[in-house]
């Protein structure tokens, strides 16, 4: 059970309190020591304050917005060491002196910081709310089509601010976009070839997907990296020729049951990413989605708990904001692993899981229509 506050105001009395602490016991702590002493642990004790307050917002931030806090920090702190150094500071001691100082300057730093807390810290999730469905080689085209009428003419079952995609196989995707016309659920492929054309048997461009209406393609699935030997070089690839035609990634990560239980799950997504992602501009990026797959719990029935997927999509989040800055805090990060209506509430009210690609569930419209049910209601 996630214990954290889930109001703004009860964030920010848990914020008010502990700077009250921190404050407060600086000063008390400080009379009962000898003076230089005493102001010496109010000085560190605000200083970390600040530092405490600035860590709590950087992540939150984009990076003109870090470099808006740094400049009035210092902005703030140069007047307050400015307004110290003229108002009486004739008869004082030069330890006097160095404290007044250092105590206006920490003290507008604290300010400053709590303004940036108030307006940017407890900012609600605005990341995309993704239901996308994997309908994999399953169902005939007539049988498509009429899933997908069956999705759209329960849609408003659903809250509008869940976005729902549909990836049927290739040869449904006419019928499918046809029957989802004007309506806001997308289609997106469950593949793209590596090339843009030419003598390429069996392979379908992403220039023809996007030329049939399809938003989305589904890249390094799990299944497409074992049974058809996807590399990373070829997904750099076909991730090319999906951004070239105007078409969205969904592009897939996670580890095999053997890589989870030798405890490599970290470092094979870690390398995913690295390897693909981490070679697109930041326009690209901001265009892409992520899935966390558990191959271990794709279609054997077993999930891993909402603890375990909250723990590797956070993961993701800061391997993603190591190259992408805070960007990364707006790319929607999907839970792929035998995901349903039963464990979708669980799954989506965790910080990061910011929906789910969906399998064997999808190819019900009333379940599939269910897991959008599943996010927190505000």
């Amino acid at each position: 059970m996630d214990n954290r506050p889930t109001g703004k105001c009860g964030r920010r009395a848990v914020d008010a309190a502990i700077i009250a602490v921190i404050l407060l016991g600086g000063l008390s702590t400080g009379g009962l020591l000898p003076a230089w002493l005493g102001r010496a642990v109010w000085l560190l004790l605000a200083a970390g304050c600040w530092l405490w307050l600035a860590a709590g917002v950087w992540r939150k931030l984009t990076m003109r917005r870090r470099g808006w806090l740094v400049f009035w920090s210092y902005a703030a702190a140069g007047c307050a060491a400015a307004w110290a150094v003229r108002t009486g500071m004739e008869e004082m001691s030069a330890w006097q002196r160095f404290d007044r100082v250092c105590s206006a300057v920490l003290l507008a730093g604290v300010i400053i910081a709590i303004v940036y807390n108030i307006i940017y810290k407890n900012k609600p999730n605005m990341r995309k709310k993704i239901v996308a469905g994997n309908w994999k080689m399953n169902t005939l085209p007539a049988e498509g089509v009429e899933l997908a009428e069956n999705i759209r003419a329960n849609r408003n079952q659903v809250c509008s601010c869940v976005n729902f995609i549909v990836c049927p196989p290739f040869t449904h995707l006419g019928g499918v976009i046809e029957a989802l016309r004007s309506s806001d659920i997308e289609v997106g492929a469950q593949n793209c070839a590596a090339e843009d054309k030419g003598a390429y048997t069996g392979e379908v461009s992403a220039a023809m997907l996007a030329a049939l209406g399809c938003r989305y393609v589904i890249l390094g699935h799990s299944e497409r990296r074992q049974y058809y030997g996807e590399t990373s070089a070829t997904l750099n690839k076909k991730m090319a020729q999906a951004f070239a035609n105007g078409l969205q990634p969904i592009y897939c990560v996670g580890e095999n049951l053997e890589e989870r239980e030798a405890g490599r799950h970290f470092d094979v997504v870690k390398t995913q990413i690295e390897e693909v992602i981490y070679n697109l501009t930041p326009a690209q990026f901001a265009r892409t989605v992520i899935a966390y797959e558990p191959v271990w719990a794709i279609g054997t029935g077993k999930t891993a708990t909402a603890e375990q997927a909250q723990e590797i999509h956070a993961y993701i989040r800061t391997i993603l904001r190591e190259k992408f800055g805070a960007a990364a805090d707006e790319t929607p990060i999907l839970y792929g692993g035998s995901c349903k209506p039963s464990n979708a509430p669980e799954l989506f009210a965790k910080e990061d899981v910011d929906g789910g690609l969906i399998g064997g569930a999808a190819l019900k419209a009333a379940d599939f229509l269910a897991i959008g049910k599943g996010f927190p209601q505000k």
